[in-house]
């Protein structure tokens, strides 16, 4: 029998969105889980118009009680069908996950079905939730790469990075909101002039922002998320790298980047009341390591909301442990990263 996943026979992971009975997803790492009850089941994919396209086709894996059995790309027919088979011996598929690998801007990808004879199982959600607010590097941008290489869907994946290995280390629910190129007042940018059309702030209620459609026809950026749908424990930021390649070392713009992290936090805070939110920085650019800490502390005088807290990530060190694309962190940079968040939340939220 075919199920479609949107009825509540999966967990979601991350932020979704429904359209005629497919689940469909965008930001990175976002994606269902559910158990299979049978011996096999079918799982169809459908992708939107960038599927095919060599830099830009949505990458997905499916995991099978925690090992990856497919890792693909979206061809250009626009739909994949995998069939995922019980161990040798068990009578059972059991956790089934299929997770979106690459990032939102790219592309969105659909689950539209899962064929099998028993109704599939939701996981048991756990006991917290934490969300990532970030740009490429919560993305996995090019981790699959190395320095020299180009960028493409192909050799991003968000869960070789800190935020969902932190997830994962931690057993918490998660959602990712990323962006590679995005910032507070700037995306990356070489010139004098802010690039304000790659900022995370105008995009953090929505479904994200995409060269991609759900189905072809809805804009991911015209979809206001329901917060009540995933409400964060924690809410980790990590944004200012590319806000750095604008501000430099020109007092004016950090200022500026100061002002709009305030507002950010407010609105981040109106968005998630419970949530202890924790800004972190400085994995590839420690420029503006002080004015994100300055933006905390006045924020937190102004407002006086004290469950608002900073932590500095260690810089990454590319010749020890290598580069990915474009100067981006490795797969093991985002393990030691993920190391320091690991023990500082466990240390001080947890």
């Amino acid at each position: 029998m075919e199920w479609s996943l949107t009825d509540g026979s999966a967990k979601r992971l991350g932020r979704t969105y429904d359209i005629d009975g497919t689940l469909w997803l965008s930001f990175s790492a976002s994606g269902a889980e559910w158990i299979c009850r049978d011996a096999e089941c079918t799982i169809r994919l459908v992708g939107d118009a960038m599927s095919g396209d060599a830099v830009h086709s949505p990458r997905y894996a499916i995991e099978v009680n925690g090992e990856r059995v497919v890792s693909a790309t979206m061809p250009a027919d626009r739909e994949a069908v995998h069939t995922v088979k019980a161990a040798d011996g068990a009578t059972e598929v059991g956790t089934v996950r299929v997770l979106k690998l690459s990032e939102c801007a790219d592309s969105t990808l659909g689950i539209a079905s899962v064929t099998c004879d028993t109704k599939p199982e939701p996981t048991e959600e756990k006991v917290f939730r934490v969300e990532f607010v970030g740009d490429s590097i919560t993305c996995g941008y090019g981790v699959d790469g190395v320095l020299g290489d180009l960028y493409s869907t192909s050799n991003e994946d968000a869960t070789k990075a800190y935020a969902y290995l932190t997830a994962q280390d931690l057993d918490v629910d998660y959602s990712l909101v990323s962006f590679s190129g995005y910032g507070i007042i700037s995306g990356y940018t070489e010139l004098e002039v802010p690039r304000t059309e790659c900022l995370v702030p105008d995009y953090y209620k929505t479904m994200g922002n995409s060269y991609g459609r759900f189905a072809d026809r809805v804009e991911p950026s015209e979809v206001t998320w329901d917060f009540g749908a995933f409400s964060a424990d924690v809410v980790v930021i990590n944004l200012g790298t590319n806000d750095a390649s604008y501000c430099r070392d020109v007092p004016e713009r950090h200022r500026a980047y100061i002002e709009e992290y305030k507002r950010f936090l407010a609105d981040v805070r109106a968005c998630n009341p419970i949530a202890v939110i924790l800004c972190t920085l400085g994995i590839m650019d420690d420029r503006l390591n002080g004015a994100m800490e300055t933006a905390v502390a006045e924020y937190v005088e102004e407002s006086g909301d004290a469950d608002v807290r900073t932590m500095i990530f260690t810089p990454q060190n590319m010749e020890k442990d290598g580069a990915a694309v474009d100067w981006h962190p490795s797969a093991v940079t985002h393990r030691k990263a993920a190391d320091k968040l690991i023990a500082y939340m466990r240390e001080n939220i947890f």
